[in-house]
């Protein structure tokens, strides 16, 4: 299994984290980025208290796909 996304909730509204088959995370908040993703680097060089919050809103559910 390999992580794929990461979904964040708090205050009534959800933002997530996508991460591409390469480990390349991307941001995605639709209140501030409308249909843009926002890169964020790799997972593998990432601090992995980032993925833990997004903002104030911690991580609620993490998506995994069979490789």
């Amino acid at each position: 299994y390999r992580l794929c996304g990461l979904i964040y909730f708090g205050k009534f509204h959800f933002t997530c984290r996508v991460v591409d088959r390469h480990g390349d995370v991307w941001f995605h908040d639709g209140m501030k980025t409308g249909t843009n993703l926002v890169p964020e680097g790799n997972v593998l060089s990432l601090d992995s208290s980032l993925l833990q919050k997004a903002g104030k809103r911690r991580v609620s559910v993490l998506v995994y796909t069979r490789m």
